[in-house]
């Protein structure tokens, strides 16, 4: 897959000086504390799409920061224009994709997301340290913004009743039918109107992505290749996930909407669904 990198490859590959490791790890929704992994993968740093790399003036939660937030972090970081960025996260993959795929909406496309995740990286008995590491040099990266790689809801409404948009959800299939109560509070239950339920755990096998056969196979069922996809979960994490495995099966029109549930859910004047997903 073009955009996985297996921790046998990624071992070989530590001592390349263009490689920047980041764990893009966090807390899963409704647990409490911070997020502490076990151990860090060697030379790898911090990703915090929370604080460090959010818009934090939005109430919303995880929502993209500026661009020139993102590459002025990026520049402290030590990546460069020709880096290879390697994403991962403490267990399978959950968080790493929002990572991955906040670079692509800057214009950087040589970037990996690690297989496995760390819970691999120490199966496997590769190297790691007790701190994340700091860049002691500053990297060149500059930023060159994708429109609509990141969607508002405005934009969302718009393609609801277009048959050539389709909007995926990552959600457990229990919340977007609406039998579940979501976990951040004044949250309504149910989905976006028209939407398509295609939970994260769908997606996945043993903590990593299905066969490419598989994941085609899922997307075959719903859109046709010049379809517009749209993904969509809570807070616009997991719908990265879901970003990650289009692009892998050779869809070129995706779209993230960022402020996900948390701003539709909230937002009583947007209606919602519940009940069944399409099929």
């Amino acid at each position: 897959m073009k955009n996985i990198i297996t921790a046998e490859h990624l071992n070989s590959q530590l001592h390349d000086k263009n490689l920047v490791i980041f764990d893009a790890g966090m807390v899963r929704p409704g647990l409490l504390g911070e997020y502490q992994p076990s151990a860090m993968i060697t030379h790898a740093q911090r990703f915090d799409f929370k604080k460090q790399l959010a818009d934090v003036s939005n109430p919303l939660p995880n929502m993209m920061c500026t661009s020139e937030q993102f590459a002025r972090q990026m520049r402290l970081a030590g990546v460069n224009n020709d880096s290879l960025v390697v994403v991962y996260e403490d267990q399978g993959l959950f968080s790493a994709a929002r990572a991955w795929w906040m670079f692509k909406a800057m214009g950087f496309d040589n970037v990996k997301v690690l297989s496995g995740g760390l819970e691999k990286w120490l199966a496997a008995g590769y190297p790691t340290q007790n701190e994340y590491s700091q860049s002691q040099q500053h990297g060149d990266f500059i930023s060159h913004p994708r429109s609509n790689y990141f969607i508002n809801a405005e934009q969302v409404l718009a393609a609801i009743d277009d048959r050539n948009s389709v909007l995926f959800d990552a959600r457990s299939l229990q919340r977007f039918n609406g039998e579940q109560a979501e976990p951040r509070a004044g949250m309504r239950s149910g989905h976006i109107p028209n939407s398509i339920a295609m939970p994260l755990t769908s997606v996945l096998a043993n903590g990593e992505l299905k066969t490419l056969a598989e994941l085609k196979r899922m997307f075959a069922r719903y859109v046709s290749r010049d379809s517009q996809l749209q993904f969509s979960c809570g807070s616009g994490v997991t719908a990265c996930a879901l970003a990650l495995c289009a692009d892998e099966c050779g869809y070129n029109h995706l779209s993230v909407y960022d402020g996900s549930w948390s701003e539709w859910g909230a937002r009583h004047e947007l209606a919602i669904e519940t009940g069944t997903e399409l099929s």
